[in-house]
Parts: structure tokens; C-alpha cells; sequence
């Protein structure tokens, strides 16, 4: 009855991983095919739909020709590390202080950060939109990314991480006349790497798939980052060109995918470290 079981549990994964993929393998392979040979094997639904015997690359190149697509792809990369690197920034410190430093309300403020995730994102375009256009950073780069690098999510994440390290180690840093400063940069952070490595892996996710407050925020093609440019492939008045859709979609996935793979073992740890202790 075990082999049995072994083999089902593996059919049923084999399943499970066909029906998230083939979207995607559908995606892939259209993006290497003309207009007419998209519709063409869309129906009825067969082995040509996910595999492409003459791949082309010309919806590529009109992606990059046409759209904008390198300089996009140049703009995403800037801002989502630039968010990045604020948000730990901003967030570790934080964590620090309301883990390290005990004052009075710590825990209220914290609930009050948290309660930041209830506000819909549509609820905020406007203010955000108004204050970010007051400070003169509309149509920047800057602007896409300066409302978001301080994370109620990072700063959760990062709490749970810190408070799992011993007092002990603050207590014997102390000892040989550690302050607070050495004591977050010294101590703290290089035992919460895990935790660092899922904050900037899902930051960076988030940042870069992001395509409402770029789209609000942002007006010239120049500064257009990749998910602008995917959606604006399809020109008011005319017909989709699903061809440079698909190759758009699987050009802005790409980066994300060779992340992921770098970083996997990071994120699965990182969410594991990160569950609130019962």
C-alpha cells in the first residue's frame, strides 16, 4: 500500500504543478509565435498551443523597438531596488525599537502600523497622489517608490525575526560596552539574514509588479516602468498585438523567476521564522 500511495502522492503533485504551469508555458510559447498562429492554436487546445515549431522573435524585437521595453526594464530595476533598500532601511531599525528598546505604548504602535493594512490601496491614490505631486516628484522614478518604502508588512516581518534572538546576546554585548547602535549592527542583523533576504524578496516582488500607482504617477514613456510598457502595447483604437503582450508578460517575469530561484531557500525560511508565536 506505501509504493501506492508514493506514486498517487506524486500524480497528484505532477497535477497540481501542470495546472499552475500551463497558463504560463501557453504565455511563453505564444510570445515566439505571429498573430495569426496564436489564434490559430488556441483552439481546440493540443500540444501546438504550449510548443512553438518556428519560434520567432520578432514580437520581441518590436518590444524593445517600439515600446520602449529596454528602458523600462532599466526603470523597474532602479526603482524596486531603491525600494528595497529603503524599506530594510527604515523597517530593521524599527523592528529594533520596538523589540530592544522597551517604552511605554510600543505594543500601540505597533497594532497601529498593522492597522495601515485595512486602508484599500484605491483609498490612498488620491492623498498620495497630492502629496507626492506637492513635494514635485510626479513623473519620477522617485515618486514611484517613496509612499511605499515604509512597510507595515516589513515591519512585522522583521519584528517576529528579532524577537526570536535571546536577550542574552544584547546582555553580553552590553557587558563588553556595546550601545544600541552596535548592538542592531553587530548583533541583531547578521543573525536575521533569513528574515532580511524574505523582506527583500517579497519587496522586490511587490515593487516590481506593481502597475496602479506607476500608472497615476507616472506620464512619460521615459520614465514608464515594465508593466506600463506591457500594458500600453495594446494602442487605443487598434487590435491587440497579442503577440508583444505575451512577450512582454514573459520578458517581466523572467527576472522574478531567476530571483525566486536564487533566493527560494531564503523566503521559505524567512516565512516560516516570521509565524507569530502562540
Amino acid at each position: 500500500m506505501k509504493p501506492l500511495r508514493i506514486i498517487a502522492g506524486i500524480l497528484v503533485l505532477l497535477a497540481i504543478c501542470a495546472f499552475f504551469l500551463m497558463p504560463y508555458a501557453w504565455i511563453v510559447a505564444s510570445s515566439f509565435k505571429p498573430q495569426l498562429e496564436i489564434f490559430r492554436d488556441v483552439k481546440p487546445l493540443s500540444w501546438r498551443t504550449f510548443i512553438t515549431l518556428t519560434p520567432t522573435l520578432e514580437n520581441f524585437t518590436q518590444l524593445f523597438r517600439l515600446r520602449g521595453a529596454g528602458g523600462a526594464m532599466v526603470n523597474s530595476a532602479i526603482v524596486s531596488l531603491c525600494q528595497v533598500g529603503f524599506t530594510l532601511a527604515i523597517c530593521a531599525p524599527a523592528a529594533y525599537a520596538l523589540t530592544r528598546m522597551r517604552f511605554r505604548g510600543a505594543n500601540v504602535v505597533f497594532a497601529l502600523v498593522l492597522m495601515t493594512f485595512l486602508l484599500p490601496i484605491e483609498s490612498l491614490m488620491v492623498p498620495l497622489y497630492m502629496t507626492v505631486a506637492g513635494l514635485g516628484l510626479q513623473d519620477t522614478l522617485v515618486g514611484v517608490f517613496i509612499p511605499w518604502i515604509a512597510s507595515p508588512f516589513g515591519l512585522f516581518l522583521l519584528r517576529q525575526a528579532f524577537e526570536e534572538l535571546p536577550r542574552e546576546l544584547d546582555e553580553a554585548a552590553r557587558i563588553d560596552g556595546a550601545g544600541h547602535f552596535r548592538i542592531f549592527w553587530s548583533v541583531v542583523l547578521p543573525n536575521v539574514r533569513t528574515a532580511l533576504a524574505t523582506l527583500a524578496l517579497v519587496i522586490f516582488l511587490f515593487s516590481w509588479n506593481a502597475f496602479l500607482w506607476p500608472l497615476v504617477i507616472l506620464s512619460s514613456p521615459r520614465n514608464a516602468v515594465i508593466q506600463i510598457a506591457v500594458a500600453q502595447s495594446v494602442a487605443p483604437g487598434q487590435l491587440p498585438n497579442w503577440g508583444e503582450t505575451f512577450a512582454g508578460a514573459t520578458l517581466a517575469t523572467v527576472p522574478l523567476i531567476l530571483l525566486f530561484l536564487f533566493l527560494q531557500r531564503f523566503f521559505v525560511r524567512g516565512i516560516a521564522m516570521s509565524g507569530v508565536k502562540g
